[in-house]
């Protein structure tokens, strides 16, 4: 019963920590946009977007994982078909 209850105080302490750290992240991503504000023009497929230069690394940040998720999906997805 004891490892039982040393797993939900090391589960605990784990997702409040994963708390913690995303937190940290979350007010280190606000302050990374606030101060890139500069206007830049970008340009896509014939498309023109005018956004904060912190907004649009941002957003390439986030296309770069979701593409990384969507590769690692497709992998591990191969592997458990062999």
């Amino acid at each position: 019963m004891t490892n039982t209850t040393t797993d939900r105080t090391r589960g605990g302490f784990a997702s409040k920590f994963a708390l913690v750290i995303a937190a940290l992240l979350a007010i280190a991503l606000v302050i990374f946009v606030l101060q890139n504000t500069i206007h830049t023009t970008i340009n896509f497929i014939g498309w023109n977007f005018d956004v904060a230069q912190g907004v649009s690394l941002l957003g390439a940040a986030v296309v770069g994982a979701i593409i990384a998720l969507v590769v690692s999906a497709v992998i591990r997805l191969r592997r458990v078909v062999r």
